[in-house]
């Protein structure tokens, strides 16, 4: 006897009001969790399939019903079933709507819904039909009934609604993620650039970002063109953390900046250098370490903004200098802290010059490097036998290559204030050559 029409919607309706109570259920869970997997427990409970949630690069993020978080991956896995699922998923996503496709081994069915948030698509939901990769590894747990009576279109309807509740709980997430990552580059930028000391706010700051007010700290700023907020981390960053335990490192515009903890050796120095040349040994072309400034290490949180002032004055002095890729340690740079305050480098080598100058046209006539040699001998305090051992050459020469740098340049070393000018222009030349 052929079953009315009246029959039909009587058959349909307590499963029309199952499906409206698995629906309120959900929504119910949005503001009650904030964990995915009940959601999913749910859905797989109310209709019968396994289910999961996939982010973009079809990592897992959450499950039910399944024997493994693996299991959905390995049984929509392999190159053709991986193409498969990425033009599937593409679709929903492009739709913006669930989809319901059979599976291409088996022909069961799987429902596919994009997981939105705004106008992002965050992840995938997938749930499968009971014989597909349904495992309930509860107790006394026995699989579902075939369809429990739901029709297709109904199991679509319920795995796009749980979606879109999924899509509430992600949608949490990334805000109160985005929100500590903007209050988190707040409290650095009020660390970095603090010039008050004495403020008592400096120590609750440094606390709230993990750091020990009881162990001293030194900064290290490397500069990388490009570099944002948020952008993917450079390599530097592992590295840092791997090889400075208790370091904090941050994205700045930029650069990446390194407060870093001193070592229980008490030797800041020897560690700043390891570590810069480890950083910049690990990065490639696409994201290059242009230069590294190290400031000095201090005993008190409250300076860690000194220190920084320090690091990045290093740096752009190593920067002025030309030398790309160098690592410049506040602490090393002598007359250079002072160099640094003449706005013009072309102003520093016209200084350079008028002073040396002369000797420029010798060298290039006779091949003889007079900056290197004064450099040598002024490093010596003037012991021709010292610097010669340096130079690697008899100390008669330098006797010479001395008294000849005199001539051409009408100074007399022995005077203090001729040596003072020439020991000046000797270092910004080097200085702008890059060598030392």
């Amino acid at each position: 006897m052929p079953v009315t029409r009246s029959a039909a919607d009587a058959g349909e309706a307590p499963l029309l009001r199952k499906l409206v109570a698995i629906c309120s259920h959900l929504s119910a869970l949005a503001s009650q969790t904030a964990e995915l997997t009940p959601i999913l427990e749910v859905l797989a409970d109310g209709i019968g399939c396994a289910v999961a949630v996939l982010d973009p690069a079809l990592e897992m993020l959450g499950f039910a019903r399944a024997a493994e978080p693996g299991e959905i991956i390995a049984q929509l896995g392999g190159d053709a079933r991986q193409q498969t699922l990425r033009t599937v998923l593409a679709a929903a996503a492009r739709n913006r709507r669930a989809l319901a496709v059979p599976e291409p081994a088996s022909g069961e069915m799987v429902f596919i819904a994009p997981v939105l948030v705004g106008e992002d698509v965050a992840g995938y939901l997938l749930a499968s039909s009971p014989g597909l990769f349904y495992r309930d590894s509860r107790p006394s747990a026995s699989p579902p009934p075939a369809s429990l009576g739901f029709s297709e279109d109904m199991r679509l309807l319920a795995v796009e609604h749980a979606a879109m509740v999924c899509g509430v709980v992600l949608g949490r997430d990334l805000v109160v993620a985005a929100a500590a990552g903007r209050a988190r580059r707040e409290l650095v930028e009020a660390l970095l650039l603090s010039h008050d000391r004495g403020d008592p706010e400096v120590e609750r700051w440094a606390r709230h970002l993990g750091l020990d007010p009881a162990r001293g700290h030194f900064v290290m700023s490397f500069e990388i063109p490009l570099a944002q907020p948020g952008d993917t981390p450079s390599r530097i960053e592992p590295v840092l953390t791997r090889n400075a335990p208790g370091a904090f490192v941050a994205s700045r515009p930029n650069e990446v900046v390194a407060i870093v903890p001193v070592p229980a050796d008490g030797a800041p120095a020897e560690q700043a250098g390891k570590l810069a040349r480890a950083c910049l040994a690990c990065e490639g072309p696409d994201l290059p370490v242009t230069c590294v400034g190290i400031g000095n290490p201090y005993s008190s949180v409250a300076e860690i903004g000194r220190s920084y002032a320090e690091a990045r004055r290093a740096l752009i002095a190593g920067r002025r200098m030309g030398q790309a890729g160098t690592i410049s340690v506040f602490a090393e740079l002598g007359i250079h802290r002072l160099l640094m305050q003449v706005p013009e480098v072309g102003d520093l080598r016209s200084f350079a010059d008028e002073v040396l100058g002369p000797l420029a046209e010798e060298q290039r006539a006779s091949g003889i490097d007079y900056v290197a040699t004064l450099s040598a001998y002024f490093g010596e305090n003037g012991s021709p036998a010292r610097a010669a051992q340096r130079l690697h050459v008899h100390p008669n020469t330098v006797g010479y290559r001395i008294r000849r740098a005199e001539e051409l340049t009408g100074l007399s070393f022995s005077l203090h204030r001729d040596r003072l000018v020439a020991e000046v222009a000797v270092e910004i030349l080097q200085g702008l050559e890059g060598t030392s």
